[in-house]
């Protein structure tokens, strides 16, 4: 298998969000069809027992009961904000609430399906919509849900105790979910931002290194330039070169005040280091195969050799975490039509399914990496190939 035949993936955040929304509006096709699905069931079953002896107003109640049903569903549509749409669903439950218990009208007439939408859009506030919005729609849906078998002036408390268990996990399944996202997006942020402070370092160290050499060789330029005009223009450049590096080094102390002290970049020779570790360290008898083409990494600047060990380290360290039934590892280095192709590839089973960044595929230091294959303009994909197995693929341009 080559490099060429992984399933590339985009890892930005217009990518993610043109793949998250075809997923989000699948999901919520399937749920709008169960609800309705349920609302036809709901106006079947209150057909049959639309006719009670000695009981009028029946079928008038069955009306409201479903009529309300099919506001409730239609308030989960996405026409509106979250909040918007939950408070106009609590209208129309408790609309039709307080009218049936106006007229008299306590018949066994719950609304199963106004009772589920309730439910659906009291998961949804729950989970994301803002917190000043979320208490008090919360509650307010949590009541109508609460409300909806007291309809029925001879139902048992048993009924009542129900719903109320099914309300209270509703809402901690919401919040459960509240909690996942926040913690995943800090654990995001978190990733993103030591590897940008890291990778704003290592490159100011070569930036402030060339721009040194430059205002240095400007300067002894500029001492035997005989033109003075050409002299002039060599102190200008000594003087730009000074300011840069007074700025480049100002910035710098402001990005790591608070970093701790960076280690020595690791580099090619560390790859093999980390193989061997990896073999040692590794569960099980896995084999790990090194593939390095002759030649790869010959005069390759620190920076970039940096970012193929740390490539290679996150790849091994995503096997041994996400794939403990991988038998074979396969770790590629080659050069070509001046790209540097780094591949980790092991056979275990799919993490994740094939259209996946590496910030769904739940590797928090493949974000980190993304962000430095980005910057030197270059990039990372992580996921199943067509040969089986999974497969962690840089491909980071180098000039010669």
């Amino acid at each position: 298998m080559t490099p060429t035949s992984v399933l590339f993936t985009p890892t930005g955040t217009a990518g993610r969000a043109d793949r998250t929304a075809p997923r989000d509006r699948r999901r919520r096709g399937w749920l709008l069809a169960g609800l309705c699905g349920l609302w036809l069931l709901e106006g079947r079953l209150l057909s049959r027992g639309a006719v009670y002896p000695g009981q009028t107003g029946v079928l008038h109640a069955h009306l409201v009961v479903w009529a309300a049903g099919l506001l409730v569903v239609m308030c989960v549509l996405p026409w509106a904000p979250l909040a918007l749409r939950a408070a106009a669903a609590v209208g129309v439950s408790w609309t039709a609430t307080g009218y049936l218990m106006a007229a008299g009208l306590h018949l066994p007439v719950w609304g199963l399906t106004e009772s589920a939408a309730l439910l659906v859009l009291l998961a949804l506030v729950a989970w994301r919509a803002p917190v000043r919005a979320a208490v008090p729609a919360g509650v307010a849906l949590a009541a109508g849900v609460l409300v909806a078998p007291v309809r029925d002036m001879e139902v048992p408390g048993t009924a009542v105790v129900v719903y109320a268990l099914v309300v209270a996990g509703v809402t901690s399944a919401g919040l459960c979910l509240r909690y996942r996202d926040a913690e995943r997006a800090r654990a995001v942020a978190a990733a993103r931002d030591a590897e940008r402070l890291e990778l704003a370092g290592e490159l100011q160290d070569f930036v402030a290194h060339h721009v040194a050499a430059m205002t240095l060789l400007a300067k002894a330029t500029g001492t035997v330039a005989e033109d003075e005009r050409v002299a002039a223009s060599l102190r200008d450049i000594q003087a730009a070169g000074a300011e840069a590096l007074t700025s480049a080094r100002r910035l710098l102390r402001v990005l790591h005040q608070d970093a701790p002290h960076r280690a020595p970049l690791p580099g090619l020779d560390g790859v093999r280091e980390l193989v061997d570790d990896f073999r040692r360290t590794g569960r099980g008898p896995v084999r790990v195969d090194l593939h390095v083409d002759p030649g790869f990494g010959a005069g390759l600047p620190p920076e970039l050799a940096a970012s193929v060990h740390r490539i290679v380290g996150e790849g091994l360290a995503n096997v041994a975490k996400h794939s403990p039934e991988a038998s074979a590892v396969r770790v590629t280095l080659r050069e070509a039509e001046r790209s540097l192709f780094v591949s980790v590839h092991d056979d275990g089973a799919a993490r994740q399914p094939a259209q996946c960044s590496p910030e769904d595929a739940g590797g928090l230091g493949l974000v980190g990496l993304t962000e430095r294959a980005d910057a030197i303009g270059g990039s990372l994909t992580a996921g199943p190939v067509p040969g089986g197995g999974w497969e962690v693929l840089a491909v980071l341009p180098v000039q010669r």
